[in-house]
């Protein structure tokens, strides 16, 4: 039988039969970017798309992925990958920033302030921390 005269699902599992890991995780990882932009609400469909948690997941995901495509991939498909992954990060980081589209107007909510110790509670002093131009 030829490719013209195969059934979907046979031409599935030859393609499932011949397939490289490898590509289909690179696929994965792209399709991950792609979910992940788009759940930042600043591109597609926008606030009804926006999912910061989403944003995140695939954040990590692509970020624990990298061992295994740097074996896989070469340096400039690397360089490539971890310059997305830097994109999403900002993406991320900016969307954080702003309310989604729908809530426009509507101010983010408070963010509860530490409280201030009384008077009688001991506050430990902060350990100093090594910087290049001294401690600080």
């Amino acid at each position: 039988m030829s490719d013209a005269e195969q059934t979907p699902q046979e031409a599935a599992a030859e393609f499932m039969r011949t397939v490289p890991v490898q590509d289909v995780v690179v696929s994965m990882v792209q399709t991950v970017f792609d979910v992940g932009y788009r759940r930042t609400g600043l591109v597609g469909g926008g606030a009804d798309e926006h999912d910061l948690a989403q944003t995140q997941l695939a954040i990590e995901t692509v970020r624990a992925l990298l061992p295994v495509l740097e074996q896989v991939l070469d340096t400039a498909s690397m360089t490539a990958l971890r310059g997305a992954l830097s994109e999403l990060q900002l993406a991320y980081a900016d969307a954080l920033e702003r309310p989604a589209e729908g809530a426009a107007g509507v101010p983010p909510p408070p963010v509860p302030a530490e409280p201030e110790p009384g008077p009688d509670e001991i506050v430990p002093e902060r350990p100093r921390i090594w910087t290049p131009g001294g401690d600080v």
